[in-house]
């Protein structure tokens, strides 16, 4: 059988309720693993827990560390596991989807709307996808959940309840589960490829910003000085406020990045179709095509770890790295 690791990070697949009747995570990784016998008969499964934690509290140096031991690990497992909170799960997925190149394994990311000992639970079955595809002749990362096969870099958040809480809104999935596991685009492993290259240093100091009628340019001029770079929710296909403007002439000296994503979840940033959002092109506003939310901040985060040079950062969001992004 396939060498599968288990690598668990808290999330609501390991809580329990404490004595205020509320939810925290306290099983450990052999405890849930346990919970599911089942999981021996498909892979030869060792299980490391990385933290456990509910995943509202994931921070940049969570990815590095999640990052360094899929590295660390990287030649003793055919495929990776990992357990996750559903609130950054997508945040994670592209973070490590950044920070580790020419992957030539899977590595699945799946959690659940529901407790393990909630019975019925999605715990249990979407745990079982994960391994299962995780011993498929497949590379990259990929959201495992409910009905769904997502590449990690391009799924949101949809539901906080649904059972099916994860879609990917500008691209289709790679696979569905029903009665089985139907695939379609997989990417497959390859024969030679280059050994696996870990660049795991996120900046944090990333600010994002809702563009919502009535919001003031000096606020955000003061986010501006304090912080690395803006995301910018803007308006359909990456319209903005004329006020906006004169604040990204001004960021032409300060050189920060300023990126532009819309605020559509099925929208890409088209901005030479209207006035406001032309004239923001030319004042320096780099766009973010299609990406979602957390694909353009983690992308962001990554960028700015490796360099501040705007005009490399700005050739780099317009590259598709890991499928973030249509070209």
């Amino acid at each position: 059988m396939k060498k599968i690791c288990i690598l668990t990070c808290g999330g609501t697949i390991t809580m329990k309720k404490n004595e205020n009747d509320t939810l925290v995570p306290l099983l450990k990784g052999d405890v849930l693993l346990k919970k599911i016998p089942y999981l021996s008969q498909i892979a030869n499964i060792s299980v490391n827990e990385v933290i456990n934690i509910d995943s509202t509290n994931v921070e940049p140096n969570f990815w590095t560390k999640l990052a360094f031991i899929i590295r660390d690990n990287y030649q003793k497992y055919d495929g990776f596991v990992i357990t996750h909170g559903t609130d950054t799960m997508a945040y994670t997925a592209s973070a490590v989807s950044f920070a580790l190149s020419n992957l030539n394994k899977p590595i699945i990311f799946t959690g659940s709307q529901k407790t393990i000992d909630d019975r019925p639970t999605d715990a249990e079955s979407n745990l079982i996808n994960a391994v299962l595809i995780s011993t498929y002749d497949i590379a990259g990362v990929l959201i495992v959940f409910g009905s769904k096969i997502l590449l990690g870099s391009r799924s949101t958040k949809i539901s906080e309840s649904n059972l099916d809480a994860f879609d990917s809104p500008m691209v289709s999935p790679l696979g569905m589960i029903s009665l089985g596991i139907e695939l379609y685009n997989f990417p497959k492993k390859i024969k030679k490829i280059n050994p696996l290259i870990c660049k795991a240093d996120f900046n944090k100091d990333v600010v994002i910003v809702v563009v919502a009628p009535g919001l003031n340019s000096l606020f955000l001029e003061k986010m501006l000085n304090e912080c690395e770079g803006i995301i910018l929710l803007a308006y359909g296909p990456g319209n903005i406020p004329q006020s906006l403007l004169t604040l990204l002439k001004k960021d032409r000296e300060l050189r920060k990045p300023v990126i532009i994503v819309s605020q559509c979840k099925k929208g890409s940033t088209k901005m030479h179709l209207y006035e406001f959002g032309s004239q923001a092109l030319d004042c320096g506003a780099i766009p973010g095509n299609d990406m979602t939310i957390e694909s353009a901040v983690t992308k962001l985060m990554w960028l700015l770890g490796q360099t501040k040079n705007i005009n490399i950062i700005k050739k780099a969001f317009q590259k598709n790295y890991f499928g973030e992004v249509t070209v």
